[in-house]
């Protein structure tokens, strides 16, 4: 099969890998001058698995509407009269209660974790080298209700086995 992968991102990049390795006829296309100069770039190219959480997370309804009446927001919806758009977003909804919010951070985990020891094979298989460390990320907080939120976090990571 021919496939094209758009954008040679890390994400591109490994997708393409996997398909050339699963035996695919592969063009990668690239708007910029060089792999990994949007996303992956503006990422600071962190893979920090304990670090992924769900946007669906308690106080997040709030937020949100909070967030859409702002100029300068984060967050941009184009409301429509579509059935699946509002059966997402009611799902979404749904899963900001706490109960749903655990089981969706010990889920997002065990993909993060995965997903670092593939891209940790694909480093030993290809050579390929990129700025990278293994010492994790400093979290600087303003407030004690964010140092709350982090304890929280750490809590439930440490509960599911989870390094933080």
């Amino acid at each position: 099969m021919r496939v094209v992968v758009l954008g040679a991102g890390v994400v591109g990049v490994a997708t393409a890998y996997y398909l050339a390795e699963d035996g695919h006829e592969v063009t990668v296309i690239e708007r910029q001058s060089a792999p990994a100069l949007e996303t992956s770039f503006g990422n600071a190219g962190n893979v920090c698995p304990s670090y992924a959480t769900p946007w669906a997370a308690p106080g997040m309804r709030w937020k949100a509407l909070k967030w859409l009446l702002q100029d300068e927001s984060p967050l941009r919806v184009d409301w429509r009269a579509d059935a699946a758009f509002v059966r997402w977003v009611l799902g979404w909804l749904a899963n900001c209660s706490r109960r749903r919010f655990e089981r969706n951070k010990a889920r997002m985990q065990r993909l993060s974790r995965y997903s670092l020891a593939c891209l940790q094979a694909l480093r030993e298989a290809t050579g390929i080298e990129y700025d990278q460390t293994t010492r994790g990320i400093l979290q600087l907080l303003r407030t004690r209700a964010e140092l709350a939120a982090i304890a929280d976090h750490t809590r439930l990571l440490e509960r599911a086995g989870l390094p933080y």
